[in-house]
């Protein structure tokens, strides 16, 4: 065999190890893709029961009386429902960014699944592409 010949066989070979490699990585980036959609879905939950649970202590605070309030126990629960409400804002962000598809379409089937609460639907839809186009407008003018 001529260098020529062994240079051919080499190139073949480097082509069948890239192409595995390919595969694997492609494989790999789904299951992770996977994960963080299940990730995303499973800290969802967490946030709005969280949340849920902060704003009933708020409200059974409150609701104690003017003479019984404390203020600055009134300042921490006010701040930690704004906090858990930007977390909860912000899971819905990230099934946003990981979910293939985030339209009206999905968010109703999600409704109708009992993966998302009608109440919760809202702020969903903020995030859907009809709702985008400001943000669309300002991406196309940096363009």
């Amino acid at each position: 065999m001529s260098l020529s010949d062994w240079t051919g066989v080499v190139g073949v070979i480097f082509a069948v190890i890239s192409l595995a490699y390919a595969w694997w990585e492609k494989r790999s980036r789904a299951r992770l893709e996977d994960y963080i959609r299940a990730q995303n879905w499973f800290l969802y939950e967490k946030a709005s029961n969280s949340n849920g649970h902060t704003q009933i202590a708020l409200a059974k605070y409150k609701a104690l009386g003017k003479d019984a309030l404390d203020l600055e126990v009134l300042e921490f629960l006010s701040k930690a429902d704004a906090f858990g409400q930007d977390v909860f804002k912000d899971t819905i962000r990230q099934i946003q960014y990981s979910e293939p598809t985030f339209d009206e379409e999905a968010v109703n089937r999600w409704v109708r699944e009992g993966r998302v609460a009608e109440k919760h639907a809202a702020h969903f839809r903020k995030l859907t592409p009809a709702n985008k186009v400001m943000q669309a407008t300002r991406e196309n003018a940096r363009v």
